[in-house]
């Protein structure tokens, strides 16, 4: 007979202190320790396309975008594909306080966490924005936490609510 047992939370120092494995990207999203391949090379391209395009759009900001970050907030660990930060001081392993716009790029193994466990992780932290990048459609979806909206861009320019200078054509980052 089987018998299932509660799974028991891990702690952020747990977390901190366990192995791990440099194959693999680690997150901890409220007690739970998340697992992830290392990115495609689609993946990666369009993660190097997108910051490309976004260092462009905010070369006369004081905001900087920055790749698979550590960021460390109210005991979660996450590791989104880009996050952007104005006004800030970059020091240390990791980031510690709520970017003004998070991005994730969806993984055939990641598309649940992405459009739902990370979506209300992410506005819960009082993150302002979250770009949910679909490399399959090729489409992005920009949610504004703080008016509860949501675009989805499928063609022509993916635009920011929260950074309105920010405006990029699809195609250059699914090039």
């Amino acid at each position: 007979m089987n018998v299932s047992h509660p799974i028991e939370p891990v702690t952020p120092e747990e977390f901190e202190r366990m192995d791990k494995d440099e194959r693999l990207t680690y997150e901890l999203i409220d007690g739970v320790v998340l697992m992830s391949p290392r990115p495609s090379l689609e993946h990666q391209k369009i993660s190097g396309n997108l910051y490309f395009e976004l260092r462009k759009a905010l070369a006369n900001q004081d905001c900087t975008p920055i790749q698979e970050v550590e960021l460390v907030l109210n005991g979660s660990h996450l590791v989104p594909d880009l996050i952007v930060v104005c006004n800030e001081p970059l020091i240390g392993k990791h980031y510690d306080k709520a970017p003004l716009i998070v991005m994730e790029i969806v993984s055939p193994s990641s598309t649940s966490r992405d459009y739902i466990t990370k979506r209300y992780k992410y506005e819960s932290l009082g993150i302002r924005e979250y770009w949910i990048i679909s490399p399959e459609e090729k489409c992005i979806t920009v949610f504004d936490f703080a008016s509860a909206a949501h675009e989805m861009y499928c063609s022509g320019q993916v635009k920011s609510w929260a950074l309105p200078e920010v405006q990029i054509e699809l195609n250059d980052i699914f090039a």
